[in-house]
């Protein structure tokens, strides 16, 4: 039996995220999960001869909310997982966010 053709197109408002993070969870049958980019706003802290680093401050830009039903989420684990392995073999040990925080 051959498969169907399938032809793929781009969504009018389809574009890239660079994701600084993610929040959400559980919900009864699906997934939440809010994607959000963070940008340093510098402008303030740089606009004098005297840099005032006090200044600058993140400015967190809420991108789009995933609703995932269960399938798919288990799905995207895996497939996070097999990327993750690969990643590591590729370019080294990720840290997670406890590896990054500076011990005394």
């Amino acid at each position: 039996m051959a498969l169907p053709k399938i032809e793929v197109n781009e969504d009018p408002g389809y574009k890239s995220i660079n994701v600084s993070g993610i929040f959400g969870g559980q919900r009864p049958g699906y997934f939440e999960a809010v994607l959000y980019t963070d940008q340093l706003e510098a402008k303030e802290a740089l606009s004098s001869a005297n840099l005032i680093p006090e200044r600058a401050y993140i400015r967190r830009t809420l991108q789009c909310r995933l609703i995932i039903d269960p399938v798919t989420a288990k799905s995207l684990l895996g497939w996070l997982q097999d990327n993750v392995m690969r990643y590591e073999q590729l370019w080294g040990k990720i840290p997670t966010p406890e590896d990054r925080v500076i011990k005394p």
